[in-house]
C-alpha cells in the first residue's frame, strides 16, 4: 500500500480490461517491469512536499486514526491477517500481516514454472502474468509514523513474524525469492504515514539478486572480504551481536548503510533468534542515528537473501553468501545522468558517513543530543539535497 513516487500528479486511469498484474521484459534495455494497474488506486495520506519535521508530525500519535486501514479498530477496512502477534485471537495484537490490496504480483490459478531468470519466461509479445505474493506488515496497532517509536519487544516481533511468512513463501514451491522493503516517507514512496513494510515474493529471481550471486561465485569469501576492508577503511558503523552495519565502499547517498552477518547465512528465514534481536536492534540504532544527522530523513530500506532452493540449483547457492538488510537514506534525487548511465553520485565518502553515523549512534545509545556540528549545513552545491534536506 505503499507507492515508489510520492502521489504529485494525477495519473489517468490505464486502458484496457485487465486489471491484473503483468510482467513485461525488454530484452534490449534489459529492464523488466511490473505493469499494475490496481497499483493506481491507492489511498495516500503523505503530503508530497511535507516540511514538516516537528516531532509531532514524526513520532506516535498515542491513538488510532479513525479512517487509517492499518490502526486498531479499523480492521474492517483491510484484508483479514494471515499471520499476526500474539498469534492468539483473543488478544489485541501489536503487529500483523495482511494481502496487499493493491499488488504488484498476485496468486495465479495456474502459476508457470520457477525460474532463477525472467528471461524465456515472456509470451511472445514480451510479457506474462505477474505471479507471487504481496503482503503488508502492519508494524503498531497505533498511528505510528517512525519506527523510533516503538518498543524494543515489539519491533522484534515484526522482524519474526516477517522471518515466519518468507519461511511460508519458501515452503511453497512456486516462489523463487522474497523480500521485505520499508518505504519510510513520500521521498521514499510511502503512501500511507502509518507504520508499515511490504514483503514480496517472485517466481523468479530478479536481476540484481542475479547479478550479486554471480559476483559472490567469483570470490572464495565475498562478504568476509567486505567486512575485513571496511574495518580496515574505517566504514563499521556499529555491530549488535555478531551483525554488523557498514557504510558501502561506493554508498549511492550519503549514510547509505548496510547490516551484513559476520557469518555466512543464505536465508533471512532461517535467522537465529539472537540474530533477529541484533537486527531489530541494528535498525533502530541506525535510524536513530540518520534521524540526528538530518531529522526527518525518507529512507528506503530492502532485504537481499538468497533465492529459495526449489528455484535453483544447489551449485547456484554459494556456500558464503550473507544475506543482508540495505538501508538507503532517500536526501538526493535521480536526476538524468543516474537514470541515464546507472551510475549515483554522492556528496560524502564512504569514510565520512561512516565517521559521522558512528558519533551519531554512539548519542544514540548514550541518550546524549546532538553534537552542533552535525549541523553544520554544507555549501549549496555539496549538499545534493535537492528535494529540501539540509545535509550536516
Amino acid at each position: 500500500m505503499a507507492s515508489e513516487t510520492p502521489h504529485q500528479h494525477s495519473v489517468p486511469q490505464p486502458y484496457g480490461d485487465s486489471r491484473e498484474p503483468r510482467l513485461h521484459h525488454d530484452a534490449m534495455a534489459m529492464r523488466t517491469v511490473f505493469i499494475a494497474p490496481k497499483r493506481a488506486d491507492r489511498p495516500c495520506d503523505v503530503g508530497s512536499q511535507s516540511s514538516d519535521l516537528s516531532p509531532a508530525s514524526l513520532g506516535d500519535s498515542n491513538r488510532p486514526i479513525a479512517g487509517c486501514p492499518f490502526c486498531a479498530g479499523n480492521e474492517s477496512l483491510a484484508p483479514p491477517d494471515v499471520l499476526r502477534l500474539p498469534d492468539s485471537l483473543a488478544l489485541p495484537w501489536n503487529v500483523r500481516i495482511i494481502p496487499n490490496r493493491f499488488p504488484v504480483v498476485e496468486d495465479c490459478r495456474t502459476p508457470g514454472a520457477i525460474s532463477d531468470a525472467i528471461s524465456g519466461q515472456m509470451n511472445a509479445r514480451g510479457f506474462r502474468a505477474a505471479h507471487g505474493v504481496h503482503d503488508v506488515l502492519i508494524e503498531s496497532p497505533l498511528h505510528d509514523r517512525t519506527i523510533l517509536s516503538i518498543q524494543a519487544q515489539q519491533w522484534r516481533d515484526a522482524w519474526e513474524l516477517c522471518r515466519r511468512r518468507i519461511e511460508a513463501f519458501a515452503e511453497r514451491g512456486d516462489l523463487a525469492w522474497a523480500t521485505v522493503f520499508k518505504n519510510s516517507g513520500p521521498r521514499a514512496g510511502a503512501s500511507l504515514e502509518h507504520l508499515h513494510s511490504q514483503l514480496v515474493a517472485l517466481d523468479f529471481v530478479p536481476p540484481i539478486m542475479a547479478e550479486e550471486l554471480a559476483a559472490a561465485r567469483r570470490t572464495a569469501d565475498p562478504f568476509g572480504e567486505m567486512l575485513r576492508q571496511a574495518e580496515t577503511d574505517g566504514r563499521i558503523v556499529t555491530q549488535s551481536g555478531d551483525l554488523v552495519a557498514i557504510v558501502p565502499v561506493a554508498p549511492r547517498q550519503p549514510f547509505e548503510t548496510w547490516i551484513v552477518p559476520r557469518t555466512p547465512e543464505p536465508y533471512f528465514y532461517s535467522t537465529s533468534p539472537s540474530r533477529l534481536g541484533a537486527l531489530a536492534d541494528l535498525t533502530q540504532r541506525l535510524i536513530g542515528a540518520l534521524d540526528r544527522l538530518v531529522p526527518g530523513a525518507d529512507y528506503n530500506w530492502w532485504l537481499h537473501q538468497a533465492p529459495f532452493a526449489a528455484a535453483c540449483h544447489a551449485g547456484k547457492i554459494p556456500s558464503n553468501w550473507h544475506w543482508h538488510l540495505e538501508i538507503l537514506p532517500r536526501l538526493a534525487s535521480l536526476a538524468g545522468f543516474e537514470l541515464g548511465t546507472g551510475c549515483h553520485i554522492t556528496t560524502f565518502s564512504a569514510e565520512d558517513s561512516a565517521r559521522r553515523l558512528r558519533e551519531a549512534s554512539s548519542a544514540v545509545e548514550t541518550g546524549l543530543g546532538v553534537h552542533k556540528k552535525f549541523r553544520q549545513p554544507l555549501p549549496a552545491l555539496q549538499t545534493g539535497g535537492r528535494n529540501g534536506h539540509s545535509l550536516p
